[in-house]
């Protein structure tokens, strides 16, 4: 073979090779797509023949019986996958998923799976597992991959913009067991800091031990935000932090926290 096929023949195999890597790509892109919207409308399309909520019986503390009621809204997805904890969707955005919590506290099992536990490169959106919804804690951290397609929290990071956050000032966020509204109050750079750091870390922000703490909590994130919403909190009320990947800088984060909306 001459030294002009060679060349065609290596250009051929290339060109091949590309073709096959896009459209694994886009079948991935496809895949992980429609089991997204999938798991959206098996949410809107329930039809439940009994008014009655499931119950869940947990054990508490002191060893007692605890009753959680399930929202008929939740309770096939749940019947579907135990881990499912809740549904977070923020008007006018893609952000419209269930929430996921590991039951054996593998939090990391939901970085590239989905909620049918098929290996999935767009995981979900889960809970941190110091998180408790049951014996609640004080803060709620949902983490998500930073997806160029805007799927998951791909769109999160939009909220740089004081603009962006005007018109997405409210985040709903759904336990299995209650409803919930959030206004926005802090958006935010940060990373994952070095253990031995002495440093604010917002991703161990879930029990603060003191008002004290939690004041200085907040005035480390007010101090770090991008714009002043004038939203406040106050010592007990119940913050939503919301994690994606940042890549300004290594092991970047960025952060949304919002505080629950007190009940009228």
């Amino acid at each position: 073979m001459s030294k002009r096929g060679v060349i065609r023949a290596i250009s051929i195999l290339v060109a091949l090779g590309c073709f096959a890597y896009l459209g694994f790509y886009g079948w991935n892109y496809w895949k992980s797509s429609h089991t997204a919207e999938k798991v959206v409308v098996k949410k809107n399309g329930l039809h439940l023949d009994s008014d009655v909520s499931a119950v869940q019986e947990v054990i508490t503390e002191s060893g007692e019986t605890r009753k959680l009621y399930i929202l008929q809204q939740y309770q096939d997805l749940y019947n579907l996958n135990k881990n499912l904890i809740g549904w977070i969707k923020i008007d006018g955005t893609k952000i419209d998923y269930p929430v996921m919590k590991s039951l054996n506290g593998n939090g990391e099992y939901y970085l590239d799976h989905n909620m049918d536990q098929e290996e999935d490169r767009n995981g979900m959106l889960f809970m941190d597992d110091a998180c408790d919804v049951v014996r609640p804690s004080e803060n709620w951290i949902i983490y998500g991959h930073n997806m160029a397609s805007g799927q998951m929290f791909g769109d999160l990071d939009l909220y740089k913009s004081e603009s962006y956050y005007k018109a997405h000032p409210k985040v709903k966020f759904d336990t299995i067991y209650e409803t919930g509204t959030y206004d926005v109050m802090f958006a935010f750079q940060s990373h994952v800091f070095q253990d031995t750091e002495i440093a604010f870390k917002y991703y161990q922000f879930i029990d603060p031990a003191s008002s004290q703490e939690f004041y200085s909590g907040i005035e480390e994130m007010k101090a770090a935000s991008y714009y002043d919403t004038g939203v406040t909190a106050k010592y007990g009320d119940r913050l939503l932090i919301l994690s994606t990947c940042d890549y300004d800088e290594s092991n970047g984060r960025f952060v949304v926290v919002c505080v629950r909306e007190q009940d009228d």
